[in-house]
């Protein structure tokens, strides 16, 4: 019994701690009994059933369900839509500073919720709103709850991370000498291949820019394109300070674990400019890597075959707006991953002569029959919809992809899996779902779900570009197999 006991414990601290990075949203039960399950699904265990008007936050969600922690501290899944927004919640913005030497920062409004992190007297926290005498407060590790008396308020407002940071841009010459100076005179420090991204640090003839590896050096901008994306930087040590300003006599902002993602926004030195949800501050360039994503495809070296004339492609990419679908545990967003893997997707089958329709190209919220009305307003031959994976255990890794009810979505599904699965991570397989994008899409409709943002391993592989690129190609290939054969090319 004891060792049952211990292995329930487990699980549910994992299952906190997993979802820590999520808003802790209070609300409410409003139904008579609600059953508390082990995971997203009705196929999942029991643990108990909650009463109407329980009090709980939600810390995370799939799907139609959520993941939830009640205030006595029991942790599960219930059906989302017999939930209701807590109404004591009042929004309010503000910044506080902590009063007393260690200040528990608890995961919903009451100490029957587990203890999340502790904050240091001094620290500064932005105040997203209330619950009565607790404040709802955003760190860069995650949101939570403290009780206002031990908090004052700061006289200015806490600064707001960045939406954009350093330019980045591709390197358009088959070699190109990166070098110590702005100008031939100066040696070569390194070369960089056709197609390598950069981030620009001062832009001009001879421009500065800054590898991924972090090498800084000087370009001739005559070779190098802009792009669209984004500079990252993930931090690479265990309790890494965030300071207001590039140096350790600089108050600390807040402290970051291994393998949180911040916005890269320049140099100063030794020191980086990041934005987290802390604001924007400084960080030792020594404990940080960086990554380069763009949407945009990098030039082949084989002119693309214009065999998808004709073909008309919906892409769905999954989640977006107040709907960000699984935070990873380096902080990335699924809603971001998806658009990201999309747009690249669309950029190949244009290429390849498709029509394409995207239920959406930037960070927005739609209905899931919006999603489906792309496909069907524009009688399309497929419907792709894009997800990344998240589950309560970390260990649990891989590729998936779910098929449609339609006769032809299975064998959609089955080309596009067959190139994701040798993209080297666990196979587990394909499956069918009860989600409403297959269920009722009239055309061949797949979900695929690329690789678990809750696992170590495979989030940093989706922080990796050259990742999200052959991800990106193994869909591509799937689908332009599956419409070739289709019509018999």
């Amino acid at each position: 019994m004891q060792k049952r006991i211990a292995i329930w414990l487990a699980f549910m601290m994992l299952t906190v701690f997993v979802s820590s990075a999520w808003a802790a949203t209070p609300s409410v039960v409003n139904v008579n009994q609600l059953n508390l399950r082990s995971g997203p699904g009705q196929s999942f265990r029991v643990l108990g059933t909650l009463a109407r008007n329980t009090e709980l936050v939600v810390v995370g969600l799939s799907g139609d369900w959520r993941q939830v922690v009640t205030s006595t501290g029991n942790a599960g899944w219930v059906f989302g839509q017999h939930l209701v927004e807590d109404s004591r919640l009042a929004t309010t913005a503000r910044a506080v500073a902590v009063d007393v030497a260690r200040l528990n920062v608890r995961q919903g409004p009451g100490t029957g919720y587990p203890v999340v992190a502790v904050a240091e007297r001094g620290q500064s926290l932005r105040v997203m709103g209330n619950v009565g005498e607790w404040l709802k407060v955003q760190t860069a590790l995650l949101q939570g709850y403290v009780r206002s008396d031990f908090v004052t308020e700061e006289n200015t407002a806490p600064a707001k991370p960045h939406a954009t940071g350093v330019p980045l841009a591709r390197v358009t010459a088959s070699i190109l000498n990166v070098r110590a100076g702005t100008g031939t005179q100066f040696p070569v420090i390194t070369q960089l291949a056709q197609g390598t991204l950069v981030a620009i640090l001062t832009p001009g003839a001879w421009s500065q820019v800054m590898l991924e590896n972090g090498t800084i050096g000087f370009v001739s901008e005559d070779y190098i394109a802009r792009v669209a994306g984004a500079a990252t930087a993930r931090v690479d040590a265990n309790a890494v300070n965030q300071r207001r300003g590039p140096g350790t006599s600089f108050p600390v902002m807040t402290t970051h674990p291994a393998g949180q993602v911040v916005s890269f926004g320049g140099r100063e030195g030794d020191w980086v400019r990041v934005s987290s949800a802390a604001g924007e501050g400084f960080i030792l360039g020594s404990f940080l890597s960086f990554g380069f994503l763009s949407p945009e495809v990098p030039t082949r070296a084989e002119p693309v075959k214009r065999d998808l004339v004709g073909f008309k492609v919906a892409i769905d990419a999954g989640h977006g707006g107040s709907d960000p679908g699984a935070i990873g545990v380096n902080g990335l967003r699924e809603s971001d991953v998806n658009l990201r893997m999309a747009l690249k997707l669309r950029t190949l089958l244009q290429d390849a002569g498709a029509e394409v329709f995207m239920t959406r190209t930037s960070d927005v919220r739609l209905t899931l029959d919006e999603r489906i009305a792309v496909a069907h307003d524009n009688r399309a031959d497929v419907f792709v919809s894009i997800h990344n994976n998240a589950h309560p255990l970390t260990e649990v890794s891989g590729t998936k992809t779910f098929f449609g009810i339609t006769p032809s979505s299975f064998r959609l599904g089955q080309a596009v899996h067959r190139h994701l699965a040798t993209l080297g991570i666990e196979d587990r397989g394909m499956h069918s779902a009860n989600f409403r994008v297959l269920q009722a899409t009239t055309v061949p409709a797949i979900l695929t779900e690329t690789a678990f943002l809750s696992n170590h391993r495979d989030a940093a592989l989706l922080a990796d570009e050259s990742f999200i690129n052959r991800a990106v190609e193994a869909h591509f290939e799937g689908i332009r197999e599956f419409l070739r054969g289709r019509s018999g090319l």
